[in-house]
């Protein structure tokens, strides 16, 4: 027997979903206009003819973030630290960050911090930007360590993915090494965080088997936390 979620708990998930791949498809247009290789800040960077869209398409991929983070509040990690709040909560705080690095776009060319050529905007946008990645790999190592296993297995792969590739075109971007294989590494990593966490969301929205829907109130006269998805089941 099957849990069947509930219609909001749906609607929010496709919501959510819809936004991500419509984020995704506008920043993958205003990617399209130029024939060079480009880091994905310096679509939205002052005086790009890609800018506007850029943003937009930023604050819909934001959107669709809030959304997944309504979508999945019921997901608790079995780390005992990370445990002191919800993984949706962390997803709140990247989407703010990334919210923020969106209204702040860098200077013409997004100079490194490292070089003389940065400006304030450029401190703003890189430190909001790079935080909000900080806040979105906790998120991560959270629901890779949740209860359901199916969510725990496709965060461990996507956070790995995203984390190795990530950091690989970061430590190039900031040794100006080749900026054709460091933004391209930049692009995959962000479309492997899109795709995680819509399948997350799909995941986590799908009909569980009975047998979880009783497992709340089991963990709960254990003192654990609550199995993914169960609680918010337990009220259909």
């Amino acid at each position: 027997m099957l849990q069947r979620p509930r219609t909001a708990d749906v609607a929010v998930a496709a919501l959510a979903v819809a936004s991500l791949v419509a984020g995704a498809v506008v920043i993958g247009d205003a990617r399209a206009i130029y024939e060079r290789h480009l880091y994905i800040s310096e679509l939205g960077a002052e005086h790009m003819r890609s800018a506007a869209q850029f943003q937009a398409g930023f604050v819909i991929v934001i959107a669709g973030i809030l959304l997944v983070a309504v979508s999945v509040r019921d997901v608790r990690t079995r780390l005992p630290v990370l445990r002191l709040w919800a993984p949706s909560a962390a997803l709140v705080v990247a989407a703010t960050l990334f919210l923020v690095a969106a209204a702040v776009p860098c200077s013409p060319g997004c100079p490194s911090l490292l070089g003389t050529e940065a400006e304030l905007r450029d401190w703003v946008h890189i430190v909001a930007a790079v935080l909000g990645f900080v806040a979105g790999c906790l998120a991560m190592l959270q629901f890779a360590t949740a209860r359901d296993r199916w969510v725990a297995r496709l965060s461990t792969a996507g956070g790995l993915a995203v984390g190795v590739i990530a950091a690989t075109g970061g430590i190039i971007s900031l040794a100006r090494g080749n900026t054709d294989i460091g933004s391209a590494m930049e692009f995959v990593a962000a479309g492997l965080g899109v795709l995680w966490m819509i399948a997350v969301t799909v995941v986590h929205t799908l009909p569980h088997a009975a047998a979880d829907a009783s497992e709340p109130a089991r963990a709960r006269s254990r003192g654990d936390a609550v199995p993914v998805g169960a609680a918010a089941r337990l009220e259909d």
